[in-house]
């Protein structure tokens, strides 16, 4: 209720300041309000600052178009075609506010390029009038937010971060030798971790808000980095149990849970998981005592281990141990990092970190991006050419509403859906703006009248935009009714006018939502089918790509692909659990790749590290193209390059922890590759069953 009492009262103040400095159109400033308003303060700064930006862009790129173009219509469409391709293309590369600001540099060009190629000489006055009216909105919008029951984002950011650790720790203390062997535990993993995009959104947006968020931002940025760490390590584990548990080794399984076992009481307090920072400070400094006798407990279960092992089971036993080493250090730097939330007290190393805190990588699909441009200009075209070929009078308004679609929600996970709900948003606001142009407003007289007349529609869409599930048909209600309330500076409807435009809106957004369909790059098989290749190339470029890496480089790759694509908010079907699967596979194989080449720098034997580049180069073909054939030929490599590691003469010339390490992450890297599901392509026809694969290895 008071989200949407602040846009009533925004959306009149804007109106209220654009008819007192007797601007052209105040319905400019009221839509300026609707699309920046947020229900927390930080994102309002953030998103009208690249409102801002945007339109400014989009207004000198409009002069330079008139100014080139201004008698030749067609070279001006053709240019404006391309900006548009180019706009919509960054809306799908760039995330959060930054997309916005090349939707906003996209559609402006129509809003003031458009009918400046019917006025040139007024071009420049349109586009002082345009951004004047954008910045009203701008300051309307910010102010009420910000005065008026202001709600800031680290408060949200806070309670975010909180059930995330807990939600994390309550799958910690859940895993066990029953669970470990279902499918779904994973499916709910991805799930937890799939928040760390939305949290970058928010610490994107805190930085214009206070020096408390701005200062917390840092702080969430390692957050973010070492959860996706910690995330992976656990997944990794759990995998390598569950491997163990469906090949029938159960004995080592049962060893590895004892001491998993140790970390589960450490990690729970009063039989419960953590749920504050301060708990999370005590967790922090038991997991520190915890690792400092964790190398002793595993030898204690390493020397209880039955005689009757073979060495492969042992190794079995080594890497689950490794991986466990590991994932504690990670978990025990991410509680510390939590737990300093909660205290203005931070280490000197913490701070030191925080001025150049990790940032979450970009990493796309070239042709996705480049066919969301085409789409955008299709789009213009198709419009374009209904406007000169049928001297459509409303032409210029379906220009200007298939802009704003395809490129406003090019970046939504399902803009099919999307533009099927705003397109509903539309014949609603179509109604509401007959009502009040032709009913409400010829018996209004003076601002209180007005504000009456608007306010019913403004509210119904801001509670609209309040239900996530429904929310863009508020913005659709938004758009229409305040492109065409009927008054600018004076009452201006029309009855015939608005016919004309509200069936050109209609039949504009209808032509966005076709090509949508004709050009789907989120929902379809085929953007499924890119991602899993875009996937594979990583795994591929952590074989083969000059050292150094670092694993949250690969981490932050992998998860933005399939960010994109929103299959982790999903994972309904099965090509969106194939995606998944693709995606742990990736971390899991590409961070033991990244290991095993650091170890490899410990080597100084030349004919050891030639087998472990071609081990390497093994993998990388595999990932490049896969099928039985170049799996089996990994695993050989695999085991010859464990069997030289092995041999007498070698100990001799490798330190013994050196070699410990190679060989246990060469065990781990086979065992990865015998999980057809994991790393075949499903209903590969090289494909016959698991135990050929494990036979030939």
């Amino acid at each position: 209720m008071i989200y949407i009492m602040k846009v009533l009262m925004a959306c009149l103040l804007a109106m209220w300041l654009s008819l007192r400095f007797e601007l052209d159109q105040p319905r400019t400033a009221m839509l300026t309000v609707a699309i920046v308003m947020q229900s927390r303060t930080g994102m309002v700064f953030a998103k009208s600052y690249y409102r801002l930006l945007g339109s400014i862009i989009g207004i000198l790129v409009s002069f330079l178009l008139v100014a080139l173009f201004a008698q030749e219509r067609v070279l001006f469409l053709v240019s404006m075609a391309i900006w548009i391709g180019f706009c919509t293309a960054g809306s799908m590369l760039f995330r959060n506010h930054q997309s916005y600001a090349f939707v906003l540099a996209g559609y402006t060009i129509c809003i003031v390029g458009l009918p400046a190629t019917i006025a040139p000489e007024l071009t420049f006055s349109i586009g002082v009038t345009r951004i004047s009216e954008i910045i009203i909105g701008l300051i309307s919008a910010s102010l009420i937010s910000d005065l008026i029951f202001p709600q800031r984002i680290g408060d949200l950011m806070t309670a975010k971060i909180r059930r995330r650790f807990s939600d994390f720790s309550d799958m910690l203390r859940a895993m066990s030798i029953e669970k470990v062997s279902e499918e779904s535990s994973k499916y709910a993993a991805f799930r937890i971790v799939s928040d760390v995009f939305e949290l970058e959104t928010f610490r994107a947006s805190s930085g214009l808000e206070n020096d408390a968020s701005r200062n917390y931002r840092l702080r969430l940025s390692m957050l973010n980095a070492e959860f996706m760490q910690v995330s992976t390590s656990f997944h990794s584990l759990e995998q390598l149990l569950r491997r163990q548990n469906s090949t029938g080794h159960t004995q080592v399984v049962e060893a590895l849970f004892s001491l998993y076992q140790l970390l589960k009481a450490v990690i729970s307090i009063e039989d419960r998981s953590i749920i504050n920072e301060v708990e999370a400070r005590q967790l922090a400094m038991a997991l520190k005592d915890f690792r400092t006798t964790l190398h002793q407990q595993i030898d204690l279960v390493r020397k209880a281990l039955p005689d009757g092992l073979d060495a492969s089971e042992r190794l079995d036993f080594d890497s689950g141990a490794e991986l466990l080493r590991r994932f504690v250090d990670e978990l025990y730097v991410y509680t510390t990092t939590y737990a300093s939330l909660g205290s203005d007290a931070v280490t000197a190393a913490k701070d030191a970190i925080a001025e150049h805190p990790p940032r979450l990588g970009m990493h796309f699909d070239p042709l996705a991006v480049t066919l969301a441009g085409v789409r955008g200009a299709l789009s213009l075209a198709a419009m374009a050419c209904l406007w000169i070929f049928a001297d459509w009078r409303s032409g210029i308004e379906a220009i200007t509403i298939g802009i704003i679609t395809s490129t406003l929600y090019a970046s939504s996970p399902n803009p099919k859906k999307t533009v099927k709900q705003f397109i509903f948003g539309a014949i609603l606001g179509s109604v509401f703006v007959y009502i009040c142009n032709f009913q409400i407003l010829p018996q209004a007289h003076g601002f209180l009248m007005l504000s009456l007349a608007v306010a019913p529609a403004i509210v119904i869409a801001a509670w609209i935009t309040t239900r996530p599930a429904v929310a863009t048909i508020g913005s659709g209600i938004f758009i229409i009714f305040l492109m065409h309330i009927g008054f600018n500076s004076a009452y201006s409807a029309n009855p015939i006018t608005f016919m004309n435009d509200a069936v050109a809106d209609l039949f504009a957004i209808a032509t966005s939502g076709i090509l949508y369909a004709l050009i789907d790059l989120t929902s379809s098989g085929w953007s499924r089918r890119r991602i899993v290749k875009k996937l594979r190339e990583l795994v591929v470029s952590a074989c083969l790509e000059p050292l150094p890496q670092r694993p949250s480089r690969l981490e932050t790759r992998a998860r933005d692909l399939v960010q994109r694509l929103d299959g982790g908010h999903r994972a309904a079907n099965v090509q969106d659990k194939q995606v998944i699967d693709c995606l742990l596979s990736t971390l899991e194989i590409g961070r033991a790749v990244i290991a095993l080449r650091d170890q490899m720098n410990e080597v100084s034997d030349i004919s050891i590290q030639q087998q472990i580049t071609d081990c390497l180069k093994g993998i990388a073909e595999l990932y490049t193209s896969p099928s039985r054939r170049n799996q089996i030929y990994a695993i050989n490599s695999i085991n010859h390059v464990a069997s030289a590691l092995e041999n007498s003469m070698l100990v001799i010339k490798l330190p013994q922890f050196t070699q410990h390490q190679l060989l246990t992450m060469l065990h781990f890297i086979r065992c990865a590759l015998l999980d057809n599901d994991a790393v075949l392509p499903p209903h590969n026809p090289n494909v016959t069953s698991r135990e050929g694969a494990v036979y030939a290895a």
